[in-house]
């Protein structure tokens, strides 16, 4: 298998192994609509392994699951998501990339968490109205819920990332060799 065909491969079995995730846990933060599930592990750690763009298709292809299979919140509710883990992905992976350390993935992943809970603000601020929020509560739920809801969803996808991304790498590369 030439190296392109084993990338594509790897990053298939991470984007089902997180569409999974994703589909079957999915525990209440904070409200009964905000919900965390970990399928951000297996990306980050694809973020980590093939880089910060590998990391963005694979979220946006995660997105387009899960609305296809589930559909729960529609468009606008992939697009959240893509934007959340797009986001989270995109920098941890960025850093990581030149700071290929066990302190670097931490701080890798602090920059990730970061990042995603800033652009979430003004994704936030667009998206809520069109959900029906209005607009004088928009302000107090983003400060009270979706920025605190993004900050413990990065740091519980940090934490179990950080503890399984090596494990996993190298179990992945003992099955397909390596990519990188």
């Amino acid at each position: 298998m030439n190296s392109r065909t084993r990338k594509i491969a790897n990053m298939a079995v991470l984007v089902a192994l997180a569409t999974a995730l994703m589909v079957l846990i999915q525990i209440p933060l904070f409200t009964e609509f905000l919900m965390y599930d970990p399928s951000d592990i297996p990306l980050l750690i694809g973020g980590f392994w093939f880089g910060p763009i590998a990391g963005v298709i694979m979220a946006f292809v995660k997105a387009a699951l899960y609305l296809a299979l589930k559909g729960v919140s529609g468009p606008i509710g992939a697009f959240q998501n893509f934007m959340a883990s797009g986001s989270f992905i995109f920098f941890s992976a960025l850093y990581y990339r030149y700071n290929r350390t066990k302190f670097g993935a931490a701080i890798a992943l602090i920059i990730g968490t970061l990042s995603m809970t800033l652009i979430m603000i003004p994704t936030n601020y667009l998206i809520l109205p069109i959900w029906g929020v209005p607009k004088e509560q928009v302000t107090e739920m983003i400060l009270k819920l979706t920025t605190p809801f993004n900050l413990t969803k990065g740091l519980i996808s940090s934490v179990f990332t950080y503890l399984v991304y090596k494990k996993v790498k190298s179990i992945l590369e003992t099955l397909w060799g390596k990519t990188e």
